[in-house]
């Protein structure tokens, strides 16, 4: 199957708020602001989050408030495949295979590795990837630390034959 024409199968919104609000607050909603869990349900927003009322601080906040997720025009599903696909795939084929702008999606997932933390140390493995690289193979001609590596490049032409004609005989 071609790649280009992938079926993404995005997870139901529904699923991703569930997940959302159990990772952010647990069993029990707590306020963003004040951390009280004196919290009334108020609705939904237009993304469909829910929204909820703080009886302590009296403030709005709803499951998107103060998270990666809450300014992007990304829907929250799409959001979630790209969290889910960035450690795979290439940013560029996640881009494709959702129809949306490879800049927009890259800047998401920077924002993932910029919230993600600071890693001190790390090991690579399985895939790594790189990006317009130029790995330098070294000196040609250089075979010990004496001698000089050889020069590059065409000698001007004509240049060889001039030797020769004033070369003392």
């Amino acid at each position: 199957m071609d790649k280009q024409s992938a079926q993404v199968f995005l997870p139901p919104r529904e699923r991703c708020f569930e997940r959302l609000r159990l990772a952010r607050f647990g069993e029990t909603v707590t306020c963003v602001h004040c951390e009280s869990d004196e919290v009334v349900k108020r609705g939904t927003t237009g993304k469909d989050a829910q929204q909820y009322w703080c009886k302590n601080c009296e403030t709005y906040f709803n499951d998107l408030t103060d998270t990666i997720f809450g300014q992007h025009r990304f829907a929250l599903e799409e959001m979630f495949d790209i969290v889910k696909e960035m450690r795979s795939e290439p940013t560029a084929q996640i881009a494709r295979d959702l129809g949306r702008d490879y800049e927009a999606v890259l800047n998401f997932v920077h924002e993932v590795q910029d919230v993600s933390g600071d890693i001190d140390e790390f090991d690579l493995y399985d895939v790594c990837e790189a990006d317009e690289i130029y790995v330098t193979a070294g000196e040609k001609g250089l075979e010990d630390e004496e001698s000089s590596p050889r020069q590059r490049g065409l000698s001007k032409r004509g240049e060889e034959t001039s030797k020769e004609i004033n070369r003392p005989s």
